[in-house]
């Protein structure tokens, strides 16, 4: 269960990464940054959001591991 926190933290780490670039990029046009903004208008505005979810998945998922590690 851990594992799964940890990967899901990166998977919303690197969406939020994209979505930091993609409004970077809707200034100049480029045409996947015009198509994910229009996806989701909310994310492409406020990447942090999922940037929060990351960490809060992680320490999730560190918490659950190092929990197991310590009842051992």
């Amino acid at each position: 269960m851990a594992v799964s926190f940890i990967l899901l933290a990166v998977v919303l780490g690197a969406t939020a990464a994209v979505f930091s670039t993609a409004r970077d990029q809707l200034y100049y046009g480029t045409s996947w940054a015009v198509s994910a903004c229009g996806a989701s208008p909310l994310f492409c505005k406020h990447p942090e959001y999922l940037a929060y979810a990351a960490g809060g998945c992680l320490v999730l998922g560190l918490g659950m591991a190092l929990g197991r590690a310590l009842s051992s």
